[in-house]
């Protein structure tokens, strides 16, 4: 095991391409042949479809408000095209449509049951949540499909794989992205404030994806669990001129143009570097593992759940400030002196604990993860004076990328996002709560596991409880 500052010198790659443009993005992309952003995209897609796809026919899938925004539209414009639809699935608006894997076999079920079903095209038409159902169904069915976004309000139109909650655990099921996206800027400038906010604080939480990555590279070259090296392009892709992305599109939120096209092409890209890499590591850190825990919590407002977005940025500004504070001081944190490892049947007990409320298939697949990631007492000691022996080197290269939490603050607020727990039905204890939760979901680490290996996770998070500063 490597101990010393000079063993790690070649973990952070040496050179980094420059930001690549959104075309050399698509050409790096595995699944997906173009994405036509103009104007009147619709009356386009038909040829589209006779270009891409040996299918003569579609079937499209939207909800009340997106099939009002567009696909009736659309449904119009193939059917005078000679390409018809040989059937058009609408889920209902109201109340709104949940990511859920039960929702993927209902699209299922609907499209075998159209005539000559293999010779169809799905097309999606609407935000994320039905993009990500049509996804996986088609990927299930083997038929690449046709993505109409309707708001710039995630980057999974372009990712490879569906975020789904099955069984109530939130997880990622492996699928092809769409083969062609026709994205109108108007039908996207259009769409309700709150997505292209969405949309925003999903771009935004890049930033703890990136610092994520730097900490699993290192943790990863000293023998932690669940970690990637980093890929240059995929870097350049998602991290070269994230910030200036972000300034970019802060204006969205209010119907900018320019802002919401900027914006939607930044999350496409991020999709890109899913596709090329295929694994979401490259956009997704622990700020995504607290968004996913309040998406198994259900959480809302109002009735309302709350976009997967908001939830993102929420973590965001929740991670940004336990990484700010675990990286405050030049000096290695070191646990109490009471402090321990759990035994295996510890950390089960901590798990269900943990879960308990979400019912026994989440807490059996907490508990799985959680064993997965587990390191023994002698393997995990060595880890931890590993990382505080190199704790100098890490700790420059995350606090060079981290964007300090004040700026990150003022970045959310004027992108229109949530900056207080209380605007999304959350509170400074609940926050507290699903780190816990967070760190257990997932092997895939990040900053949460750091300072779990390190001994000092409470520690960090009873001062992001009593620091006024922070969320």
């Amino acid at each position: 095991m490597k101990t010393n500052n000079e063993a790690l010198r070649d973990v952070l790659p040496r050179e980094i391409p420059e930001k690549p443009s959104l075309t050399e993005c698509l050409q790096a992309a595995s699944d997906t042949k173009q994405l036509l952003m103009q104007k009147d995209v619709l009356e386009a897609v038909p040829d589209l479809l006779r270009e891409h796809y040996d299918a003569r026919q579609a079937i499209l899938i939207a909800d009340e408000n997106t099939f009002a925004a567009a696909g009736k539209t659309l449904q119009s414009v193939l059917e005078a095209s000679g390409f018809p639809s040989t059937g058009v699935y609408v889920f209902p608006g109201v109340p709104r449509l949940h990511a859920e894997y039960r929702r993927v076999q209902t699209i299922e079920a609907y499209i075998k049951s159209r005539p000559d079903y293999r010779r169809s095209v799905p097309i999606s038409v609407g935000a994320g949540t039905v993009n990500d159902l049509v996804k996986r169904a088609a990927g299930e069915l083997g038929l690449p499909y046709l993505s109409v976004p309707t708001a710039a309000s995630v980057d999974g139109y372009t990712s490879y794989g569906a975020a789904l909650l099955a069984d109530g655990f939130k997880q990622t099921f492996p699928c092809g992205a769409p083969r062609v996206l026709a994205a109108d800027p108007e039908l996207l400038r259009r769409a309700p404030a709150y997505l292209s906010s969405s949309g925003f604080g999903d771009l935004a939480g890049k930033i703890i994806a990136g610092t994520d990555w730097i900490i699993a590279a290192f943790a990863g070259a000293l023998g932690a669990p669940g970690t990637e090296p980093i890929d240059p392009l995929a870097w350049a892709m998602t991290q070269r001129g994230l910030l200036d992305t972000l300034r970019q599109a802060v204006d969205a939120v209010r119907g900018d143009g320019g802002a919401v096209q900027s914006l939607f092409e930044g999350l496409a890209v991020t999709g890109f570097a899913m596709q090329y890499l295929k694994s979401s590591r490259p956009v997704s850190g622990c700020e995504h593992l607290w968004s996913h825990i309040w998406e198994m919590e259900d959480l809302s407002v109002d009735g309302a759940p709350v976009t997967h977005g908001h939830k993102v940025a929420m973590g965001a500004l929740a991670a940004g400030a336990f990484t700010e504070l675990l990286f405050a001081s030049p000096i290695p944190p070191s646990p109490a002196p009471s402090w321990r490892r759990p035994t295996q049947a510890e950390r089960e007990a901590e798990v269900r604990a943990s879960f308990r409320g979400l019912g026994q298939a989440v807490t059996d697949a907490a508990v799985k993860t959680a064993e997965e990631k587990r390191l023994d007492a002698s393997q995990g000691n060595a880890l931890a004076c590993a990382l505080r022996d190199n704790w100098k080197t890490i700790r420059e290269n995350v606090l060079e990328k981290l964007v300090p939490y004040d700026k990150l603050l003022e970045l959310m607020r004027q992108g229109g996002c949530p900056c207080h727990p209380a605007e999304i039905n959350l509170s400074r204890n609940r926050i507290i709560a699903a780190a816990r939760q967070a760190q257990m979901i997932r092997n895939r680490y990040t900053v949460l596991d750091l300072a779990w290996d390190l001994g000092v996770f409470e520690a960090i998070l009873a001062k992001l409880e009593t620091h006024d500063r922070y969320i």
